[in-house]
């Protein structure tokens, strides 16, 4: 009886051998057959990936921002309306927020997270659409880098997946977390966190509060819905979405929830100016273009040290577009420090928005014989004559036309100039910026300074041009005049121009008032006498 039970247990031994042979057989050789198109497939994605350029990752136009020459930020030029922001100055909460919202493993995936995947996959198969998307703040990156973001399909799902891996691959955490912060869009048309914390809050992403920090990153999903100046309701619901989700993740407690929630935002009203001036901005791309490479101007991003003063050019500004002047005239200004070229403010027309012309780089007008006599003055000095008091016809004869002409030119003047007595009687034309070059070599001792706009250039790393103040030998200081009036004025020979030329003991302010058409000009007596006392 045993001996037949021993027989039947190993008769049954070996067919569940069998069996589970035949099984394992049909399910490694079906997994087989799955797997090599798997692979296939994957291995095509991966080729599509590897054509994409990852420095592009790292590659973002931003704003090239001005700051005035006491580092105070005076306008932005070119690049989009985005400004870098470094690792180093990511508030420590903005990050805790931006993972409890966004991607809670972030510092421990490798670019795509399997549980969230799986979870949204299952979701997706459920719902019979593509409702969850796990995108991982890594994926997130390179749908924004590579413009992926076309109607949500497997294929440009797995190609996003591909580029995810190799942006890993090549970026650490902290590279790609900043790579995703200065791209993402916030709303209102701005790019990045820095520049989000600016048009949102008016200040700087290292000065973000909690309940600032935590609504910018609730707003990331939604940024043009959620926008807190279109809709600030939902954007304060954002931020309460999200440290809720910091308190279930631990990250915070319930008294600072509620502290959080308590704060005040102090949402920066839409309607108040930032820092800069269109005058200003217009006028410094010329240089810019001077000293950068079209590369550099396209792409951005960098520091622009210049010569402006931001309050002098607020207040030339104000005062022009608030002089009665004679209807359908203009009016333009500049002011120089003559102690070393510095170009303090510009305004080339009325109006808030400068044309692409600029009266006071550009335009070269009449000058008159009050304010050509102290030219012609020191100029018949440089050639041991003395000037005849109130007579610079006189003066200007002991000299001739030719010789004139050619130290006037060591002005720096560039127009065109009269013939005869009319040139002496201050007969030819200047710009405004030449006019002020021309005085600051009176002021100066015969030293006419190299006018300055641009004073230093610099990336993220390095300094990329730096220009120190220059002059050039004009004149001997005997030839300079002792004194100067702080206020000269005056009318060209055929009165179609009015100059005013303000001296101060740091600055020459240069203003100029007349038609673009050149037609006869005629002050009332009561702008004359306001021009007579403005203070730059």
């Amino acid at each position: 009886m045993s001996s037949w039970n021993s027989s039947e247990q190993r008769m049954r031994g070996i067919i569940w051998r069998q069996r589970f042979r035949r099984v394992w057989e049909f399910t490694w050789r079906s997994s087989l057959t799955l797997l090599i198109p798997a692979l296939l497939v994957a291995g095509w994605f991966f080729y599509q990936a590897s054509k994409y350029n990852l420095d592009e990752v790292a590659k973002m136009p931003a704003r090239t921002v001005l700051f005035d020459r006491e580092g105070r930020e005076c306008g932005t030029v070119h690049g989009t309306k985005r400004r870098l922001v470094d690792a180093k100055e990511l508030p420590t909460f903005f990050k805790d927020a931006l993972f409890a919202r966004e991607d809670v493993r972030f510092m421990t995936h490798n670019g795509v997270d399997p549980r969230g995947l799986g979870r949204a996959t299952l979701r997706n198969i459920i719902d019979f659409d593509f409702t969850q998307g796990a995108s991982t703040l890594t994926m997130q990156l390179a749908r924004n880098t590579y413009d992926l973001r076309a109607k949500k399909s497997l294929s440009r799902k797995a190609l996003e997946i591909a580029l995810t891996y190799r942006i890993e691959s090549n970026f650490n955490k902290d590279e790609i977390l900043t790579h995703y912060l200065n791209r993402i869009y916030f709303g209102a048309g701005c790019h990045g966190l820095e520049e989000a914390a600016l048009t949102y809050f008016g200040k700087d992403a290292t000065q973000l509060n909690r309940g600032q920090s935590a609504l910018l990153a609730g707003i990331i999903r939604a940024p043009h819905a959620c926008s807190p100046f279109r809709n600030l309701e939902g954007a304060t619901r954002q931020r309460d979405e999200v440290v809720e989700r910091m308190l279930a993740m631990e990250k915070i407690d319930l008294t600072t929830l509620e502290d959080i929630k308590a704060e005040p935002l102090e949402l920066r009203d839409p309607n108040d100016e930032l820092p800069s001036s269109g005058h200003a901005e217009r006028a410094l791309r010329r240089p810019l273009e001077m000293v950068l490479d079209s590369s550099q101007i396209t792409e951005g991003g960098l520091k622009v040290t210049c010569s402006l003063d931001r309050d002098l050019q607020k207040k030339i500004e104000k005062t022009l577009n608030n002089l009665p002047l004679p209807r359908g005239s203009q009016a333009a200004s500049i002011a120089l420090d003559h102690r070393n070229g510095d170009i303090l403010a510009i305004v080339g027309c009325l109006g808030e928005q400068p044309t692409g012309f600029n009266r006071a780089l550009d335009m070269h007008r009449g000058l008159g014989i009050s304010l050509a006599e102290p030219l012609i003055n020191a100029a018949a000095l440089e050639r041991s004559q003395l000037p005849v008091p109130g007579k610079p016809v006189t003066t200007g004869r002991q000299l001739g036309e030719t010789e004139m002409i050619r130290l006037l030119k060591r002005f720096g003047l560039d127009g065109q100039f009269g013939k005869g007595d009319d040139l002496y009687r201050g007969d030819f034309t200047v710009s405004p910026l030449e006019l002020a070059t021309a005085y600051a070599t009176l002021l100066g001792g015969g030293q006419r300074p190299t006018p300055r706009f641009i004073c230093k250039v610099e990336n993220r790393v390095s300094e990329l041009f730096n220009r120190p103040a220059a002059f050039f030998p004009a004149f001997s200081p005997e030839s300079a005049p002792k004194t100067l009036s702080g206020i000269l004025s005056g009318y060209s020979i055929a009165r179609f121009d009015h100059w005013n030329i303000y001296l101060r003991e740091d600055r020459i302010v240069i203003l100029w008032i007349g038609f673009d058409k050149p037609q006869r000009l005629q002050l009332t007596r009561e702008l004359t006498d306001l021009l007579e006392t403005l203070t730059f």
